[in-house]
């Protein structure tokens, strides 16, 4: 009993979990509700990877996600003691699937170099203090309207995926076939978890999912189809399977140099990744810092910052995109988490959903509508913040959001809202507004659209 005891005041004193006013129950609880909030990823980034991954099959991408978000929460965890969960991130995998891969031509394994490489970077900015001054360097307005874009970009690759819009005839594009039951269903998805993000439930989006797989599988049973092929197969779920490795590594192994007309692509999706991960994850860190006065504690902060930087790379080097801090972890802080304690029990809640692919592989695109629909609202709703008084910053904010989503490249859609902003200032003689890194990523991108318009 005494030995139990001690164990239990060392990781106390450890996770320092009675200084920071917090028990063991609470950061189990909000370990376990965390995760749970953050279950979707399974499903979902899978499912974005896919037609990027080719040759990988669905049980690959869903264990490279959970190894990958496993390794990031016992990182943030243990080296840190933050609060704070990790997981590949929303947006990020888009980015490597539909702008990277799908949308410049690059292979799985060379998107994942990039999705390494972008890492390396943040690491060695952060490791040096640099991070710092380049987050300063960029209008908050900007930085805004990137999240915005991504948000925006997020929801109208799930509305195309779901077919509830479509290739339109006379347009762009046009409403899908409203008489799909696989298009209602995720119309349904979508009602049903942003009505419960309305009375601010914490399941709000898990929820969704499984009321809208259930019903899903039920008209599949009954004898409905879908042109969508979004009804999900109640008789593909299968039980415990062994995690499926084989994409780990691939990033080294399978990689094969890309051809020279790739190599602006190449750099201009490297300074892209390296760019949002910086913005989303720094933003997520400070918050949870305010809230919880980790920072206060023996560098808690800085420590959170580096194994951020350090997680970063766990999502290549496991064969998926860049892992992330993830804003559900406040559903676990809510609930009374206060340490890296918090963490841990979901990296180890991810470790044990490694073995039930045979379940979540049934999840469609219909049963995870909702969840992208939310995720991108949330993003998109800090527009209201931007300057819009500000002709210079109104202009290079709008142009960001839209080209990230109408574009569909969040690369394209950086760069031109960097250049405008540059652009907009020498125009109005606010040169001095520009500091150095600003200068160096209008350099960069204003070569990268000149390169690719002469390649063309």
């Amino acid at each position: 009993m005494s030995s139990v005891s001690g164990l239990k005041e060392s990781i106390d004193g450890y996770f320092r979990i009675t200084e920071r006013g917090s028990t063991f129950s609470n950061e189990i609880k909000g370990g376990i509700i965390t995760f749970l909030s953050m279950t979707y990823i399974l499903a979902v980034n899978p499912m974005i990877l896919e037609p990027a991954a080719v040759g990988y099959s669905f049980s690959e991408l869903f264990t490279a996600t959970a190894l990958s978000a496993c390794i990031a929460c016992l990182l943030m965890g243990l080296y840190a003691r933050f609060p704070v969960a990790l997981a590949p991130g929303m947006g990020l995998n888009a980015f490597l699937s539909f702008t990277i891969c799908q949308g410049m031509g690059f292979t799985y394994e060379q998107g994942l170099l990039i999705v390494f490489l972008s890492g390396a970077m943040f690491l060695l900015v952060t490791v040096s203090g640099v991070r710092d001054r380049l987050v300063a360097a960029i209008p908050m307005s900007l930085k805004i309207a990137i999240s915005a874009g991504i948000g925006f970009f997020i929801a109208l690759i799930d509305l195309y995926n779901t077919r509830i819009i479509v290739h339109g005839a006379d347009s762009a594009l046009g409403p899908g076939d409203f008489t799909d039951p696989g298009v209602l269903l995720a119309v349904l998805c979508i009602i049903l978890t942003i009505c419960l993000w309305y009375r601010r439930k914490w399941y709000a989006i898990i929820l969704g999912i499984i009321i809208t797989w259930v019903i899903g599988a039920i008209l599949l049973q009954a004898g409905f189809t879908s042109n969508a092929h979004t009804l999900p197969d109640a008789s593909l779920v299968s039980g415990i399977t062994a995690p499926d490795l084989g994409l780990f590594a691939k990033v080294f192994t399978g990689f094969e140099m890309f051809p020279a007309t790739l190599w602006v692509a190449f750099i201009g999706a490297l300074v892209s990744m390296f760019i949002v991960d910086m913005f989303d994850t720094t933003g997520t860190l400070l918050a949870v810092s305010d809230m919880t006065g980790a920072s206060e504690a023996k560098g808690g902060l800085s420590k959170a910052m580096r194994a951020d930087a350090a997680a970063s790379m766990c999502g290549a080097v496991a064969g998926t995109s860049t892992t992330t801090s993830f804003i559900e972890s406040f559903v676990g802080l809510e609930s009374g988490a206060r340490t890296g304690l918090m963490a841990v029990v979901v990296g180890l809640l991810f470790a044990l959903a490694m073995v039930f692919s045979g379940i979540f592989s049934t999840i469609t695109a219909a049963c995870t509508a909702g969840a992208l629909i939310l995720v991108g609202l949330i993003m998109v709703s800090n527009i209201r913040r931007i300057e819009w008084n500000d002709p210079v910053l109104c202009f290079s904010s709008l142009i960001t959001v839209f080209m990230m989503g109408l574009a569909g490249s969040i690369t394209d859609g950086i760069g031109i809202g960097i250049v405008a902003y540059v652009i907009g200032c020498i125009t109005v003689g606010r040169q001095k507004e520009i500091e150095l890194p600003l200068w160096i990523l209008f350099a960069i991108f204003l070569a990268y659209f000149i390169i690719n318009a002469v390649l063309i």
